[in-house]
């Protein structure tokens, strides 16, 4: 996208937040391309049901190449995890989303944002990560990412006018 159509490109809210949990993570599936579904959360201002699709051991694409994070760092494949944001239910919904996993004490362990608004169309595009963090680092005890062995992974959602690209 050039400069001109992303400033165009109006925030309509205050970021808004959605906390999805997953317990018991260690000993969820972690063989390439298994995943699974968080509890559905609505979104009453919006009117939109979102959900979070997490693999804890990547998915299939993940696997197979170096990926580069967001923040330019470079990740194996081997050991990654994947999620991706679903607006399952409501209108579509155009918004700029940062995914974030806190530690205990709720320091940021570590953060992935989208740089550009995304078109959340209900029920067919979901907008992720396929190198989120590694599995390793998120079961490592001295990270204290896992809460009682839950993993808590929370998506600021900020709601814009129109979309920079399609997902």
């Amino acid at each position: 996208q050039n400069a001109q159509s992303k400033s165009n490109t109006t925030m309509t809210s205050k970021p808004f937040l959605l906390r999805f949990k997953f317990a018991n993570f260690a000993n969820l599936p972690s063989d390439p391309g298994s995943y699974l579904y968080s509890d559905r959360i609505t979104d009453r201002r919006h009117g939109n049901v979102w959900q979070l699709q997490l693999y804890p051991g990547g998915t299939k694409i993940s696997q197979n190449s170096l990926t580069t994070t967001s923040s330019g760092g470079q990740q194996s494949g081997k050991t990654l995890t994947s999620v991706f944001l679903h607006n399952v239910d409501g209108p579509d919904v155009n918004a700029k989303t940062t995914f974030l996993v806190r530690d205990a004490h709720g320091n940021v362990f570590h953060k992935e944002s989208s740089e550009d608004v995304d078109c959340y169309k209900a029920l067919r595009d979901c907008f992720g990560y396929f190198a989120f963090v590694k599995r390793s680092a998120i079961l490592e005890e001295t990270n204290n990412v896992l809460l009682r062995g839950t993993l808590i992974i929370d998506v600021e959602v900020q709601t814009a006018d129109r979309p920079q690209r399609l997902v």
